[in-house]
């Protein structure tokens, strides 16, 4: 018995380390698929937002008086508040983090524009549009298996249903 108590030890020191190296790398794992599956959600929410769903955008007379104006406002509003959940959601990595803080910038700026010119928050829109759809590339760069789809393209896109009927006529 104390002929083998020198090995015992060491294996069971051995086998504590592997479990405690296994345990660690599959909390890593679930963090990394956790970020994952909150940026992708991010990036989803984005690609269907209506207020996001502008071309280049054109001056509106009297647009702060128009519920468009308001509702789009809105909008922006409540996707800065998901960017800085999703931000809270990931790890404190430069890669991740600067276009997370670069897209609340790009919000905040759309906000503060509107303030001094609201007939052009169209083209104001689309300038946002713009910049969080270059910020979602660069987290895709990061990011491996991320799927990047521009901001807005997805308000208005049918949903194929192959059960559904098509209309009377």
């Amino acid at each position: 018995m104390w002929n083998t108590f020198g090995a015992d030890v060491l294996v069971a020191v051995i086998g504590a380390a592997l479990t405690v190296s296994i345990a660690f790398l599959t909390y890593l794992g679930r963090i990394r698929l956790e970020e994952h599956r909150a940026l992708q959600i991010l990036i989803n929410d984005l690609h269907g937002r209506r207020a996001l769903a502008v071309g280049r955008g054109s001056k509106v007379r009297f647009a702060s008086w128009s519920a468009s104006f308001k509702r789009a406002n809105a909008s922006i509003i409540s996707a800065r508040d998901e960017i800085k959940a999703t931000r809270a959601k990931v790890r404190k990595h430069e890669k991740v983090q600067g276009p997370l803080v670069e897209m609340i910038r790009a919000c905040n700026n759309y906000l503060e524009m509107i303030e001094g010119d609201p007939s052009s928050y169209l083209i104001y829109l689309a300038q946002l549009k713009l910049e969080l759809y270059a910020q979602a590339l660069r987290l895709a760069s990061v990011r491996r298996g991320l799927k990047v789809a521009r901001p807005g393209d997805g308000a208005f896109q049918e949903q194929l249903n192959p059960h559904a009927r098509p209309y009377a006529s």
